[in-house]
């Protein structure tokens, strides 16, 4: 299985390359989110244009959702508004991640969240936001939003949620507030506090005296993509060369076989002739 790691990253890179033109750092796999729009993605509370179109059923109990992400993104936190259409962070009162999650790498997670508060009923209208920072497309951190509209329903199988967990580890440290990368080599839940994502318009989309200094040493997606090519390259270049060398030492072998075929040939040794019928023969000859 070892030999197929590398095209499973390089998969894994190149689909999170083609995803790039429609999505920012992350966003919901499951339920689907609103569409997302580049000049609006640092903007809450959703980062979108597109206003509420259509609702994905949710299961009332055992709900979970599917993120996709194609960058390292920190300090991700889940809220919920139960208006019909909400305009405002404010609306989105509900927490339903306690603990904001540390760090999401680039490929799918799940994430279990918490039953609606009781008294809720089937059909009830509601919208799920992340927030969290990434310095996707800037040097700076930022902080970004995405939306997913849903509808709870009751009968609902969660056996068919497409939730499952399968990311790639960047190992880039973690941003910090000064933006200098501690923690080395690697990064994760022990490692420094993240600057709190602000609600604010204007910092969220210019970010933070601190973070304007923000880490921009991380990989991008077109990065990790030309690393793995090359390592995919590199071995493909090596099993060629030894396809190569091994033709090379048969047919060497074949040649040396060969030769020593032709040496090893036992001649028919010709029967002695016997002296004196030689001699019967010339004899009649003379007659």
């Amino acid at each position: 299985m070892a030999p197929l790691q590398p095209i499973l990253i390089l998969t894994a890179a190149a689909g999170a390359m083609a995803a790039s033109e429609t999505m920012g750092p992350a966003a919901f796999m499951w339920p689907h989110d609103r569409l997302w729009s580049e000049q609006m993605d640092n903007t809450p509370p959703c980062g979108s244009v597109a206003s509420v179109t259509n609702r994905t059923q949710f299961p009332l109990s055992g709900g979970k959702v599917a993120l996709m992400a194609q960058d390292d993104s920190y300090h991700l936190q889940l809220s919920i508004s139960f208006s019909s259409n909400p305009q405002t962070q404010a609306d989105f009162g509900y927490v339903l991640n306690t603990a904001r999650i540390t760090e999401v790498d680039p490929g799918h997670t799940c994430i279990d969240i918490p039953d609606p508060p009781p008294g809720t009923a089937s059909g009830t209208d509601a919208t799920i936001q992340i927030q969290y920072t990434a310095d996707f497309d800037r040097p700076e951190n930022q902080t970004f939003y995405a939306c997913a509209d849903i509808t709870y329903v009751t009968d609902f199988d969660t056996n068919n949620i497409p939730c499952f967990n399968r990311t790639v580890d960047e190992d880039v440290p973690a941003p910090t507030a000064t933006g200098a990368p501690t923690n080395l080599p690697g990064h994760g839940d022990a490692g420094p506090p993240l600057t709190m994502p602000s609600s604010d318009p204007s910092s969220a989309e210019g970010g933070t005296d601190g973070g304007s200094n923000g880490s921009g040493g991380g990989l991008s997606s077109g990065g990790i993509a030309g690393v793995v090519i090359g390592v995919v390259a590199g071995l493909a270049l090596i099993a060629g060369l030894g396809l190569l060398f091994y033709r090379e030492r048969q047919k060497k072998n074949r040649l040396i076989r060969q030769r020593d075929s032709g040496r090893g040939v036992k001649w028919v040794e010709e029967p002695a002739k016997d002296s004196a019928s030689a001699e019967t023969i010339r004899m009649g000859n003379m007659s």
